[in-house]
């Protein structure tokens, strides 16, 4: 329950078994493999250590996941119905290493990136020419030949369309004549007219002129031969064609699909989970014959590393300090039971290599606030019964159905105490008799159960910001961090716990019914103030020690003995924990009104049953829904602030283990 020791090696292999030894080693997933980079001692320069984010990925990665895409786009085009793919492929690992090393599946790869250029260069010469069609069909009333339209020596013959309403238009007409314009409408579609006109070349100059100040436009039709039909006919002929080629294209396209999508998918998980060697391979430094690696491995995994190392002939490992500032990386070890919480931690970043791991510290904690969050037994049976479902359903880890085991078998417990069923559900089934025998702490929507909420949401409070505080005190003598020790943590110890006591001994603590009456004497109250002096004279004196100017550290000490981080901070924190029972009412108060609700509806004749079912079934999964929102963000809220800030830093690297990575398939052997 620690931050794993760790050791680091300078691999030294020789370039004949490089990739194998690699290829073993991701599939041991044993270390953190990184590629080395030569430091020039004597220039005081280094090789830039490139990142992984500068690896650029290779061409054929790349061509793969484009090739299936587009066997996954050409399904859509034809309007297939699409089969959700439950998971991952399953793949044996024969199956596997025997795609992998297919010496065809670029060429495949190839030849669908082939296909699909080809049916996109089609489709774009089928719409050019599905524009040249519509462009000719405005002119089908026009039956003689597109050849004698243009300026010829002696005369011109124009078609073109005359945007005008048809007073304007007559109007226009009346000017051919005058002109000597001869013209002829073929067609009219609103203000548009079609029309065709013949004028001898002596009238050529006056006939443009005129046509330019009517905006006059021509039809985009040279370079035609024959009638419009006749080539809207050809015109159609090369559209039948190129649909006969695509279609063709297409059915190769569904032979490829059929035939090499799962063995393509397989190979594409192959080259991606190659991509952390290839990195390695083309950036660390290197010579003609040896590569060398730097590498990561927990210290009780060493012997394993050294076999492994061993089978090969030409590779050597030397053990090798950190280099100086160079970032340690953090591994969690932690039990069975805690392992889930590792989720939590990472949320917020996980332990420097020599900070304490919190994970077994948060774990109860966590547990038991979420549960008082929820407050309902019932909301705990349906996460119990989640959690069954995903341990049957998830593959590789069971972080995650572990968590919700655990939060919901708190949850039962958190409802059991506060008699919350599915809100106050018993009740209106005549058997609350049974389960108020589990309600110890009462019903919190009553005032009884609601104090003893506040009081237990407090005590809470308390016993985990203390608990922090202890944790900061033995994880720094143990560093031997003495000045941290006896002048920060053992002070506000005192003074936390002193005060606790003191408070707890007083009348005040019993009119605000924290306690029925003083549960210690006054003389112990006493005792503790004279505890306290020395405790926060020393806060004063050391709490700002690095200050070298003694008025402006004496200030700072006594800001942070008060405000800064001091007794206010203290008492917020304390306060914080009030929002378990907030929370806690909140749920139970949304889930008695949600049946308070349906069961007045459901005594409406016939159809009120119906209504009751569905109210209570919907009703308490949108309370269960957005309670386990509140209750996860303000639960992890309380361990962040409030007590992370008592003993933990975190800001650590996290362990990147060296491992196959299969996003697309799934291999069981």
């Amino acid at each position: 329950m620690a931050v794993a020791r760790l050791e680091k090696y300078l691999i030294v292999v020789h370039k004949s078994e490089e990739t194998k030894v690699l290829k073993f080693l991701q599939k041991k997933e044993l270390i953190e493999l990184k590629p080395y980079f030569k430091t020039d001692k004597n220039n005081d320069e280094s090789v830039p250590a490139l990142q992984k984010q500068d690896f650029t990925v290779p061409d054929v990665n790349i061509k793969a996941k484009r090739a299936l895409d587009i066997l996954a786009e050409y399904e859509k085009r034809v309007g297939k119905k699409m089969a959700a793919k439950a998971g991952k492929i399953v793949v044996s690992n024969h199956e596997y290493e025997n795609i992998a090393s297919r010496t065809d599946n670029e060429e495949i790869i190839d030849e669908i990136i082939s296909i699909d250029k080809e049916i996109s260069f089609n489709n774009a010469k089928s719409t050019e020419i599905n524009l040249k069609i519509n462009q000719l069909d405005l002119w089908s009333s026009f039956k003689n030949r597109l050849e004698l339209l243009g300026d010829y020596d002696s005369y011109s013959i124009k078609l073109g369309i005359i945007k005008a309403k048809k007073n304007v238009f007559e109007e226009i007409c009346s000017e051919f004549d005058k002109k000597k314009i001869s013209y002829e409408v073929i067609n009219n579609n609103l203000d548009l007219n079609y029309i065709i006109l013949a004028y001898h070349s002596g009238v050529r100059a006056d006939a443009r002129d005129y046509l330019s100040d009517i905006t006059f436009e021509e039809a985009d039709i040279k370079g035609y031969f024959g009638t419009v039909q006749e080539n809207i006919d050809s015109l159609k002929k090369k559209l039948a064609h190129l649909e006969n080629i695509n279609n063709n294209l297409g059915k190769k396209l569904e032979g490829y699909k059929k035939d090499f999508e799962r063995i393509l998918t397989i190979y594409l998980d192959y080259l991606e989970n190659n991509l952390e060697i290839e990195w390695a391979v083309n950036y660390g430094f290197s010579t003609d014959n040896v590569s060398f690696y730097t590498v990561w491995v927990k210290k009780d995994d060493k012997k394993i590393f050294d076999n492994i190392i061993d089978g090969f002939n030409f590779t050597r490992i030397i053990p090798v300090e950190p280099e100086e500032d160079e970032t340690v990386p953090t591994v969690l070890e932690n039990k069975k039971f805690f392992r889930p919480f590792e989720l939590i931690i990472n949320l917020y970043g996980v332990p420097k290599y020599f900070e304490i791991d919190p994970t077994p510290y948060i774990a109860i904690f966590f547990a038991l606030f979420f549960g008082l969050c929820m407050t309902d037994a019932g909301y705990g049976l349906i996460f119990v019964a989640i959690s069954i479902v995903l341990f049957f359903k998830m593959k590789g880890s069971k972080n995650i159905p572990m968590l919700v085991l655990i939060l919901g078998i708190f949850t039962i417990l958190g409802g059991a105490v506060f008699n919350g069923w599915f809100g106050d559900l018993p009740s209106y089934l005549g058997i609350d008799g049974f389960f108020s025998r589990f309600a110890i702490f009462g019903d919190p929507m009553k005032t009884d159960g609601a104090m003893n909420f506040f009081r237990l949401a407090l005590l809470l409070g308390v016993i985990q910001v203390i608990f922090g505080l202890f944790i900061k005190f033995f994880d720094n003598l143990f560093r031997k961090e003495y000045k941290t020790v006896f002048f920060d943590t053992l002070p506000w110890i005192v003074i936390v716990v002193s005060l606790v006591i003191i408070l707890l001994s007083t009348e005040i603590a019993v009119n605000i019914q924290l306690v029925s009456e003083p549960l210690f004497s006054a003389s112990v109250a006493k005792i503790l103030i004279w505890l306290m002096l020395p405790a926060a004279l020393v806060i004063i004196l050391f709490g700002a020690r690095d200050e070298k100017n003694w008025g402006f550290r004496l200030f700072m000490g006594f800001l942070n003995l008060t405000i800064v981080n001091g007794i206010t901070s203290f008492l917020g924190d304390f306060l914080s924990y009030i929002r378990l029972m907030a929370l806690g009412l909140v749920t139970a108060g949304i889930g008695t009104a949600i049946n308070k609700i349906a069961f007045q509806i459901g005594s409406i004749p016939v159809i009120g049953i119906i209504i009751l079912i569905v109210g209570l079934i919907f009703g308490h999964m949108f309370n269960l829904g957005i309670n386990i929102l509140g209750g996860f963000v303000h639960t992890m809220r309380l361990q962040y602030v409030e007590f992370f800030s008592k003993f933990y830093e975190g800001g650590g690297r996290p362990f990147e283990v060296f491992k196959e990575e299969h996003k697309y398939i799934s291999i069981k052997d």
